[in-house]
């Protein structure tokens, strides 16, 4: 008897597997069903025709099947819930961090719904899925949706770079994606709603790769002698600019290195719209430096936030670091 190409069997165990379980739950015109059942009942007969090439295919399938009848995936791929942990053990081993709800992941700095992109994908699958993603300190993790009670993957930012690719994708959200890659690890893939998105994610990576974790701080001390711009006083334009400024100081004037000032990094609790053009606008997640609390008893700071500096509500923000 005639065999089928390899090929051939696994296309029509795609497109089976896509029809039983991919369409599971979509709302489907009458017609559309039909049609379903049609390919379906087609196929079957296929399978009874060639026994002996699908034999060994039908009982991993069914399996998968099972499997698939217990998942709480959210119907974007058929297997994108398994396809995420399999990812990660093949490249990072087992999970590093332990189960952690969306809503209770720590100094988040950045969070949101992003496409991210699967390395391996069936005919039928998806390539891009939707992911709610969180940069929490120095930690990215993704979820299904910000409801998760358990992330589906997360991997640490040390060591990786952070660039925009519009190599990615070829419609209109070519210039929506950036990678996360280091040497010899996996690189991860996204794709944000708009370009100026991405920016944002792509910056804010950035900002947290470059601020020195907690427990290396005593490493800024060693260079005592050291006398660069970055650790002058932030006093510095107002004592050259006003020399009756600088007679009110104390006198000693304190130097702040603000890679590791780590009391005075604050985050977004809510989404804040500034209503005049000294106040700064942010969000939910948002890191901002707060330079002074001489207003606080008038319920403001002030603050800067990538390059901006403005007042800002002192009730919205909560400490970014547990000193």
């Amino acid at each position: 008897m005639q065999t089928i190409p390899e090929d051939l069997t696994a296309l029509i165990s795609d497109l089976e597997a896509f029809l039983l379980s991919g369409l599971k739950g979509e709302n489907l015109s009458k017609k559309a069903k039909e049609k379903r059942d049609v390919f379906i009942k087609r196929i079957k007969e296929i399978r009874a025709s060639y026994p002996q090439d699908f034999k060994d295919k039908r009982e991993t399938e069914e399996s998968d099947e099972f499997d698939e009848a217990d998942s709480t995936n959210d119907g974007g791929s058929l297997n994108s819930e398994r396809t995420d942990k399999d990812e990660e053990a093949a490249y990072d081993g087992a999970q590093q961090s332990p189960p952690v709800a969306a809503q209770d992941l720590p100094s988040v700095f950045k969070a949101g719904y992003l496409e991210k992109r699967r390395k391996d994908h069936s005919f039928f699958g998806t390539e891009w899925q939707k992911r709610w993603c969180a940069l929490s300190k120095r930690t990215f993790y993704y979820y299904g949706s910000e409801k998760d009670k358990q992330q589906k993957g997360e991997f640490c930012i040390d060591g990786y770079a952070v660039k925009m690719n519009n190599t990615l994708r070829k419609d209109a959200k070519k210039d929506c994606c950036f990678e996360i890659s280091a040497p010899d690890k996996r690189v991860y893939q996204f794709c944000a709603a708009s370009q100026k998105e991405a920016e944002e994610w792509v910056e804010q990576i950035n900002g947290v790769s470059d601020i020195i974790p907690e427990e290396d701080e005593h490493l800024t001390y060693d260079d005592v002698g050291n006398t660069s711009e970055t650790n002058l006083p932030l006093v510095r334009e107002a004592d050259i600019d006003d020399g009756d400024i600088y007679e009110e100081l104390p006198g000693e004037v304190q130097t702040l290195n603000k890679s590791t000032d780590y009391k005075n990094y604050y985050q977004g609790k809510w989404d804040c719209t500034g209503d005049h053009p000294d106040e700064l606008s942010f969000k939910r997640g948002d890191t901002i430096y707060i330079l002074s609390k001489e207003y606080q008893n008038f319920g403001w700071w002030v603050g800067e936030m990538k390059g901006s500096i403005g007042i800002v509500p002192k009730d919205y923000l909560m400490e970014l670091y547990a000193i």
